[in-house]
């Protein structure tokens, strides 16, 4: 896609690999200079056909110490590059003796524009060559792909910023819980683009986790995402997507992760699901699927941990095994309802609740916007006058006393305080860095 722009800074790579990896052979020599330009990969055929003799010889000239030479040979190659081609990758893979450092370079430029048919083509037969680890041409088109991957990642992170899309770490709601995401990918109201834009993805080789959000996403831009090669978590989350128009998971990567969350996806979903190569978690927060519909998935997928919720959302984070509260979050319904850092959970609509599993199949049962009844406890500090050498009591989960400066005063835990509370559930955030 940006051959022009990328050539000289991917040239110089593939000449460095050259140079230092290239062990010199009677058969070929290595070339010493740089072409004046890179051919593009979309040139048209010449109306004259190729005879062996020509194209053989001008892979020699490929080696030339000559610089007129080499470019002579290119300007001939990539005037009728869509015939000669395949050629050179049948003489590449076909080579019994290996091929010369300047035929590999000349793949490597068509390489730049791996978006189109020819550049994919060459693209595809360096990572064949270098799938050879020990051979000498293995290690120079192992170079050659590495400067291309380097050059195109680089690319495709500048092109897709300027839509709106954007990959950093930060803070995402994956599981229920807050989390630090590294390197992060999000595609949300905020892209100017469309699915073609997106064919750039494949290039971002260091994304493991991708967020897409709103109702500008498509099924061809979810298709596209899951090109992303080193995939392993993804989130659907307030889109318009329905039940057929997740096939394109299917052909996805092993996930170690895939939550889907407030789309209207319904129980047509669960054959795509089963057939998506899911091997850790597989949650549906807030779609249409069925009571009777998540206990099928629960049986067809076996290699996942699946969770089916309504999607009513408390706001806290808490400690899995007490159910204390670590963070009530600004402006979550819990927050909102009153309820506080270091309160303790006991009962939802009046069931007991004795961990994090169990507050989650409670609330699972409740969208947002309806109404659960909440009763915790709410440890009592008092200020009390210390004994010497004596330290400010503790409750028994381990709740850290808030002392006050000076000898005599503390406070000091007495027990707790059970409340009830109604909470007006919300939904799930899906990103608290905006």
């Amino acid at each position: 896609m940006y051959p022009n722009q990328a050539a000289r800074s991917v040239c110089h790579v593939i000449l460095m690999a050259t140079a230092l990896m290239w062990v010199c052979d009677d058969r070929f020599a290595v070339a010493q200079t740089q072409p004046s330009q890179t051919p593009p990969a979309n040139s048209t055929s010449d109306t004259q056909s190729v005879s062996r003799e020509e194209l053989l010889g001008w892979i020699r000239d490929l080696d030339s110490d000559q610089f007129a030479d080499r470019e002579a040979a290119q300007n001939h190659l990539n005037r009728d590059l869509t015939n000669v081609l395949p050629e050179l990758i049948s003489i590449i893979e076909n080579s019994e003796g290996g091929s010369s450092a300047g035929l590999l370079q000349f793949l490597g430029f068509i390489g730049q524009d791996a978006l189109s048919e020819q550049g994919r083509q060459a693209y595809d037969c360096l990572q064949r060559v270098a799938a050879l680890r020990t051979t000498q041409r293995a290690i120079v088109a192992q170079k050659i792909l590495e400067g291309i991957r380097i050059q195109m990642r680089d690319q495709a992170n500048e092109r897709l910023n300027a839509l709106g899309v954007t990959c950093e770490d930060r803070q995402l709601s994956v599981l229920t819980q807050l989390r630090p995401v590294q390197n992060a990918l999000v595609i949300d109201e905020k892209f100017t683009g469309n699915a073609q834009d997106l064919q750039l993805l494949p290039w971002l080789f260091d994304v493991k986790f991708a967020k897409i959000e709103g109702s500008k996403i498509t099924p061809a831009m979810l298709e596209q995402v899951i090109r992303i090669p080193n995939l392993r978590s993804l989130q659907i989350v307030e889109t318009n997507l329905q039940s057929q128009d997740l096939a394109p998971l299917r052909t996805a990567p092993d996930l170690e992760l895939l939550e889907i969350l407030y789309s209207p996806v319904d129980d047509k979903c669960i054959d795509v699901l089963e057939q998506t190569p899911i091997l850790g978690d597989l949650q549906l927060f807030g779609t249409e699927v069925t009571a009777a519909g998540a206990e099928i998935l629960k049986t067809k997928i076996e290699t996942a941990n699946v969770f089916v919720g309504r999607g009513g959302f408390l706001g806290i984070t808490c400690e899995p095994s007490s159910l204390v509260i670590q963070e009530a979050l600004n402006d979550g319904p819990a927050a909102k309802a009153g309820i506080l850092r270091n309160d303790k959970l006991k009962k939802i609509d009046g069931v007991p609740i004795f961990n994090f599993e169990d507050l989650r199949k409670q609330l699972a049962k409740s969208a947002a916007g309806e109404k659960v009844l909440v009763e915790y406890d709410r440890p009592i500090m008092s200020m009390k006058r210390r004994e010497q050498n004596q330290p400010d009591g503790l409750p028994p989960n381990g709740l850290p006393p808030n002392a006050l400066p000076g000898r005599q005063f503390g406070l000091q835990f007495e027990g707790y305080e059970t409340k009830e509370v109604e909470v007006v559930l919300g939904k799930r955030p899906s990103d608290v860095n905006r």
